[in-house]
């Protein structure tokens, strides 16, 4: 698109950053889980097409094509001095010679074989959703242990542990501080992304707004305001967290995993806890606590009005006459800050509060009854 504001990169992180900040407000907003550490969810779905997807690509193609593999393999070696690899596989993960096999052997196969990229695609999405899983499970075994403001901590920590840390530091798992470019599918990536970010976004919407409408929905609200008033009335306390971190975490790894899809290349540093944490907590906070369009509204709001700032950057740092350009470039996130206060002072709910759960109305309740008595 020629529009600079709706160009396909900026609706692409716009639908993956609605699908986060939709995830984070089904644990924070409805459940009272104050997840700090969303961005080691984010990520984890970059690397099931990173660390994961190129080396089952290259796996795939030694398998359907071993002589191109093996002359693939050859000119690399030729291409890298002092490459030990035993097969493309190594090589697929080897920073040195990563872009060239994604980009020059892995790409243009699996674009000329659909039934392979197809299947591919889906079993990435598989292992996507598996290390999600994972990743939540961790989550919620502290979850179900600790109060809020510990429970942000050791979440924050633990995200922090695993993406600046074991994924930054090793080269082995997601080539590192130098990362490695993921395996894209179809001969239009960023269409592929923008479709499946924008698809997935929606069906999120319409889960979370289901669920927040259901039985589910109302004890996730009475956990978050009095857990033990809840669990006195039968609740499951333990059960309820457990399946909404699993959840949340699952959208958020959907989101990472179509986000990467553009992006292409990156490290573990791309998905910091500024971007994929704190800005989704803002978000939400912005467009409303416990509302699904709140979060979705936050969103929109939050990025257009921080890209509006940027593309103006200059000509409010000169009429302001802000002549340090370290100044310069802090203008979007200060003017984002202020804009942020100035909204939720008037609005001290965000901009759309919670609204409560709809629930079958009470003339159709007494229809049925009597219905069953006659």
């Amino acid at each position: 698109m020629s529009v600079w504001i709706f160009s396909d990169a900026f609706l692409i992180t716009l639908f993956s950053f609605i699908t986060v900040a939709i995830s984070l407000n089904l644990e924070a907003g409805f459940t009272g889980i104050p997840n700090f550490g969303k961005h080691v969810f984010v990520f984890v779905g970059a690397f099931a097409a990173q660390g994961i997807g190129v080396r089952i690509a290259a796996w795939i193609y030694e398998k359907v094509e071993p002589q191109a593999a093996q002359q693939a393999l050859e000119h690399l070696r030729s291409m890298v001095p002092g490459a030990t690899w035993k097969s493309l596989v190594g090589a697929a993960a080897d920073v040195d010679a990563n872009r060239i096999v994604v980009n020059n052997y892995l790409r243009p196969f699996f674009v000329s074989h659909v039934g392979l990229e197809a299947l591919l695609v889906v079993l990435l999405l598989v292992v996507t959703v598996a290390l999600a899983l994972f990743f939540g499970l961790i989550a919620s075994y502290a979850a179900l242990r600790l109060k809020e403001d510990y429970l942000a901590i050791l979440l924050l920590s633990f995200a922090e542990l695993m993406v600046m840390v074991l994924f930054y530091q090793s080269q082995s798992l997601n080539g590192g501080n130098q990362g490695l470019w993921a395996i894209t599918f179809t001969s239009d990536p960023v269409k592929f992304a923008l479709i499946g970010s924008g698809a997935l976004a929606f069906i999120s919407y319409l889960y979370a707004e289901r669920l927040a409408n259901s039985p589910m929905g109302r004890a996730m609200r009475a956990v978050r305001d009095d857990d033990v008033a809840a669990s006195v009335f039968g609740r499951d306390i333990a059960v309820i967290r457990l399946k909404v971190i699993l959840v949340s975490s699952v959208l958020a790894g959907l989101a990472g995993f179509f986000f990467i899809q553009n992006a292409a290349l990156s490290t573990s540093m791309t998905f910091n806890r500024v971007i994929w944490t704190f800005l989704p907590w803002a978000m939400i906070i912005l467009g409303g606590m416990a509302n699904n369009l709140g979060a979705v509204v936050g969103a929109i709001v939050f990025l257009i009005g921080k890209r509006l700032f940027e593309y103006y950057q200059i000509p409010i740092s000169n009429a302001l006459h802000l002549g340090s350009s370290i100044v310069s470039a802090l203008l979007p996130n200060i003017f984002i800050g202020i804009f942020i206060i100035v909204i939720l002072y008037a609005l001290p709910q965000g901009i759309l509060p919670e609204k409560p759960s709809k629930t079958v109305k009470f003339e159709e309740i007494l229809e049925s009854e009597q219905g069953e008595e006659a």
